[in-house]
């Protein structure tokens, strides 16, 4: 079938595009930038597709990305938990969602596929993460954001439209172009010190290859609205210590540092920001998820014939990956150089 994919340039976007071509789909993309269209698909392997230059917040490049299409893939989004972008981040991810959806479904468009987050159903005390758990009230700047896009996609499956959503985890593994993706970046962090956070933090993490393998193996007709969470492997900092130094052979510490301790360090971190801008993992959105995260119930996959890869394999094909871009040394990846 043809299908239109917003976000084909971004980390997640790229992988799905590159599967669903590689699996015979006739893909058309939304994007800004066409050279990064051409380093993304470059670097996976597959040609570029058919591409409208445009934005997802923008009506009439929307509709040209709709026109002809048999199925829609909204992964497009922008992602910062920087509190300057917070407005940004807001507005448009909740008006590009709104706008393709809207456009996919008016067009009586089957299958739609909209990739959410957990980051739009997760907040503290809310227990493990289920397909029915409520979007988040979290007052984070992009959890809001995802959660006003969930809510877009939740009320046009009451209304008896075709949308599948799915809810990954932290998304790690090889890139596509130079894009990693917020956990893939957000753990080097942890592995070129050799210090995770605290042992009082836990996340989930799945393979960007695998995500993509469950959102094309969704682009089949007539299967009406359907939710899938799709976390991966749930591990505290102790197990992903544990694993790190398994695979790199280097000593893992995870340091007793108190739970508030971390978050309050993000929200200072955050008023620091607002003066002095500057990338750090260490934010009050990011720290208050890994301290409060209880895992999640995944969605049996067996019927979409997917069967998600050793975590192993895929923190050893990540830290090669952030190695060879230049995100880590050989050093901090040990005998995995």
């Amino acid at each position: 079938m043809r299908v239109a994919i917003t976000g084909a340039t971004g980390f997640i976007g790229g992988h799905i595009t590159s599967q669903a071509i590689g699996s015979g789909h006739d893909v058309v993309t939304l994007v800004r930038s066409p050279d990064k269209l051409a380093a993304s698909m470059a670097s996976l392997g597959v040609d570029v597709p058919d591409y409208i230059v445009g934005d997802m917040t923008d009506e009439t490049s929307v509709a040209s990305l709709i026109d002809g299409v048999d199925a829609v893939v909204h992964t497009a989004a922008i992602v910062s938990l920087a509190p300057r972008d917070a407005q940004r981040v807001i507005d448009q991810n909740t008006r590009g969602a709104r706008l393709v959806l809207s456009a996919a479904t008016d067009a009586g468009l089957d299958p739609i596929v909209h990739l959410s987050s957990t980051s739009a159903l997760f907040e503290p005390g809310c227990g493990p993460i289920r397909t029915d758990t409520p979007p988040t009230t979290v007052p984070f700047p992009y959890a809001r954001a995802k959660a006003h896009a969930e809510a877009t996609a939740r009320e046009l499956q009451s209304k008896g439209h075709g949308v599948a959503i799915v809810y990954p985890g932290g998304v790690i593994g090889p890139p596509a172009g130079d894009a990693f993706g917020e956990a893939g970046t957000g753990i080097t962090g942890f592995l070129a010190p050799g210090v995770m956070p605290t042992r009082h933090a836990s996340m989930s993490f799945i393979d960007v290859r695998d995500l993509a393998t469950i959102v094309v193996a969704l682009l089949e007709p007539g299967r009406g609205a359907r939710r899938f969470v799709a976390t991966g492997t749930h591990c505290d900092m102790t197990e992903l210590a544990s694993i790190c130094s398994k695979l790199t052979g280097r000593r893992f510490r995870v340091p007793p540092v108190p739970a508030a301790m971390l978050r309050g360090s993000g929200i200072v971190m955050d008023r620091i920001r607002n003066v002095l801008p500057f990338s750090s993992p260490l934010t009050e959105e990011g720290m208050t998820t890994i301290t409060r995260w209880e895992g999640a119930y995944d969605t049996d996959l067996t019927p979409l014939g997917v069967t998600l890869r050793p975590f192993d394999v895929t923190m050893a094909d990540t830290m090669r990956a952030l190695r060879d871009g230049g995100h880590l040394k050989d050093r901090h990846i040990g005998r995995l150089a």
